[in-house]
Formats: C-alpha cells, structure tokens, sequence
C-alpha cells in the first residue's frame, strides 16, 4: 500500500492531500481543523486526521522552495524563510520530500480533475505569485506540457487584483471575492486609466498612493473586474488563436473570479478545478499520472445525516438551517455538506442569512438547483459544468428566487444530481413539497471564519442557526 502526501504551506491557506495507491482518500485545508481562517500554517490535528490513512512513504511539496527563497532575497522581503523538512519534522514527519514548482501544482490539480480529454489544451494558471511566476500558459499536448508564456514577480495580475482590494478596506490575499461582489454595484469610472496604470507597477509597494482621496470603493471595484476581464482574454484568445485549441484548463487563485470564467467559457469547452488556490495545489503537487479523485467531499467525517425530513420542515417554516453531512468539501465552496441553506423566495433571507453570517447586506447568495430544472432558471451555455458555483449566469426567474440573485440579475448556480445524494435528495423533497426546484445554499460560517469542520465549532454561531 503506496501511501503518498501532497501538502501545501506557509504561504496561506495550507492543505494537505493523502492518496493511497493513487486514489485521493483525504484532502483539507488546516484551517478546517485551526479555526484561523486562511491559515498557512499546518497544525497537529490536520497531521492525525491525515496520519488516519496511514504514514507518507513520500512527501510532495507544492512549490520549489529554493526558488522562492531566492525571489525572495532579490526582492528583499521581510518574510521568514523556512526549513520544510523540519517543518515537517515539527509534526513527527521525516518522510522524502520531493519539491515540485507552483505553478505547475496549479495546473496538474486541474489536470487530474478533469472530465474530459485534456490533450490538445491551452493551460493558464493566474495567481499572485508562485517562485517568480505570476501568470503562465501551457501547451498540454498529448503526451507532454510545455509553458509557452510567463509574467514574473512583481508584475502580476493577481497581486493586480488583491492590491484593489486592500485600496477598498479589504483584506488582500483572502476578500477578494468580496470585491468582485463590490464590482456589481459600480459603474465606468474616473479610476479605470489610473488603475490600469498598476498593470506595469511594483505592487508589492500596494496601490493606496495612487488614489489620495477616498472614492466610490464601488466603482473602484467595477475598474478593477472590468481591467481583470480584459487582461485575462485578451491573453487567452490571442494564445487559443496560436495554438489552435478550442479546450482551457485553468487554474490558480484567480480562477475563483467567476465573473471572469463566465468569459472565459465563451471562448472554448473549460475545466476549472473547483478548489483552483494554493489550498487545492497540494492534490496538483503529487503529479497527475494514474491519479484518481472522484468527488470532492474528501474532508473531515463528520458521520451521515439522516435529518432530511427535519430540514424540509424548518425551510417550510421560513428558517434557514445549517446542515452537516459527512465529509467536507475540499475547497472554498459549501456544496451541500457544510452548508446555510433558506428558501430563495423569500426576499428576506438575504438579509437574514447576511445577519446569521455577520456580512455586509449587499453580499449575494447562491442557489443550488436540480439539475433538471437549471435551464428553465438560468441561462447557460453549453458544456459548462455547473456543480462547483464556479460560473455567473443571468437569471431568467428573477422575481422567483430573489433572495439568490444578485443586484446585475446574475446568479453563481450549483446544480445538483445524484452526484451529490445529500443535497439533491433535500431538494427533490423541497420541491415536490412547493414546486421550486432551488434552494439558496451558502457556505455554513460566519464572517472571519472557515467554513465549520465539525459539530463542535457550532459555537461559532452562538445560537442564530438551527444546525441538523
């Protein structure tokens, strides 16, 4: 029995993936287990969950970390340089280490993921920085992967993105996807020119000197989706055009930007891992050969959840209720095992789901629907896989489900099939209870939080939720 660790840390956000003779039998974030969202730092109980599966005959390392170090040095950073095999050591591990690169883990974690064929595919991994790579693309042939472009440190459309976001109030390298729900609400600005501008910055020195008086954070947003979108396509298409592909697998922080992969699934069939961050590189670490993961509810066990009924009633009564089911999801998405789930045609949910989380009232929410009844809901495109709320599509039932569109008459869909069992058999009983097939489904946290691990950080919620 072949017992094998990808692990992903001390950047933020670091995971560990266990695969025993190849198949994906574990994989999470520590911040599911430390409670510190984000977290970059594995921690004990991560470690003895993994070690459940049996100990590593090898370790693969996320990013080359010699490489990093030297980025690092050149560019003077104050960031403390680690030993990862005492690191390891740290935690009673002292198997072989073998290093990989960033950008690479990025792009096998999609790979390996992929319902399709991916020879003949255009890679595209954007994030904020791996060693030096800040963007890079692939030519994934048929027997070979060859990066055919690059950006390097510190020119980077992703630190792009997160420098917005620290302008706006935000927290860079974690609320980013606050700002690109902040994007709706803007309109074309006096701040596109100066943002663009950032484009050829140092921004590791930030943005906040750029724009000396407070503006409209808004419209600010709007810029920075609106100059994000159009570097990533451009890009894109002039690469599909080269090497005549019409397949893109994608993958890095940014790919969690789901109003850019709804361009982007315009321009050809697109796989997006749905865990695309450093968090899920940790599976890509490991290589994508004879690779096997089947879902992704490879978390913590929190047991089977047998309270479907009890569920349908409170829903039937207006409540939103939280629902834990087995293993959680390996990723940022809730999916149905970790999730707040209301009745989306309440227009008043909103506002008391936002109030159970601790959010900002403008903060949207999903919904989750049979998959059956997607296209009567939504308008989507074809060969679109829309199980993961990787993707915005417009809603053709506004007026039905408002608690789960958002101000642009946008909705980021889940559907749901016998995939997913849990979930969808509360939805077939939902529906056949009111004749809507849809329920919002948000992840089940409160603001500053990781999504819940187990029943014992419900304490978390400190009594605003009924949690089945």
């Amino acid at each position: 029995m072949a017992v094998k660790w990808g692990v992903s840390a001390l950047f933020h956000d670091a995971s560990v993936v266990v695969s025993i003779d190849n198949v994906v039998v574990f994989a999470s974030s520590a911040e599911r287990f430390s409670r510190i969202k984000g977290d970059k730092h594995l921690n004990s109980e991560i470690i003895r969950e993994a070690l459940k599966h049996g100990y590593p005959s090898e370790i693969y390392w996320y990013e080359n970390v010699f490489l990093k170090s030297l980025r690092i040095l050149l560019y003077n950073r104050k960031i403390k340089l680690y030993n990862i095999k005492e690191y390891l050591k740290s935690f009673g591990i002292v198997s072989k280490i073998y290093f990989t690169s960033h950008h690479k883990s990025h792009l096998q974690s999609s790979l390996v993921t992929a319902p399709f064929d991916t020879s003949n595919s255009l890679g595209i991994v954007v994030d904020a920085v791996g060693e030096f790579n800040s963007l890079s693309i692939w030519n994934i042939g048929t027997s070979s992967c060859k990066r055919i472009y690059k950006q390097n440190y510190p020119k980077s459309l992703g630190l792009f993105y997160s420098a917005v976001t620290d302008l706006v109030g935000l927290k860079p390298q974690d609320e980013e996807y606050i700002l690109m729900g902040m994007s709706s609400y803007g309109k074309q600005s006096e701040y596109v020119n100066t943002l663009r501008s950032l484009l050829e910055a140092d921004l590791s020195l930030g943005c906040k000197h750029l724009i000396k008086k407070a503006g409209n954070k808004f419209n600010i947003a709007y810029a920075a989706q609106q100059i994000f979108e159009q570097e990533l396509i451009k890009l894109v298409k002039k690469y599909l055009n080269i090497t005549g592909y019409n397949k893109i697998i994608y993958s890095g922080g940014c790919a969690l930007n789901c109003k850019a992969n709804s361009l982007l699934a315009e321009l050809g069939k697109l796989w997006i891992f749905p865990n695309p961050g450093d968090s899920g590189s940790s599976l890509g670490a490991m290589g994508c050969d004879h690779m096997h993961v089947s879902n992704m509810f490879l978390g913590y066990d929190a047991g089977a959840n047998n309270k479907c009924s009890d569920i349908i009633d409170a829903l039937l009564r207006s409540q939103p209720v939280g629902v834990i089911n087995g293993k959680a999801e390996f990723g940022p998405r809730a999916l149905g095992h970790r999730s707040i789930l209301a009745d989306p045609r309440n227009k008043r949910m909103r506002r008391i789901v936002n109030d159970v989380k601790g959010r900002e009232q403008f903060r949207p929410f999903a919904p989750c629907i049979l998959k059956r009844f997607a296209s009567d809901y939504f308008h989507l495109q074809e060969n679109v896989d829309y199980s993961y709320m990787q993707y915005l599509v417009k809603c053709k039932k506004t007026e039905a489900i408002p608690a789960c569109v958002h101000i642009d008459g946008t909705s980021r869909i889940q559907t749901v099939d016998e995939s997913n069992p849990f979930l969808n058999n509360i939805l077939k009983r939902w529906y056949e209870k009111t004749n809507c097939p849809v329920l919002l489904n948000t992840s089940l946290n409160v603001k500053g939080k990781p999504i819940v691990n187990s029943n014992k950080d419900l304490h978390e919620f400190s009594d605003k939720l009924i949690v089945f």
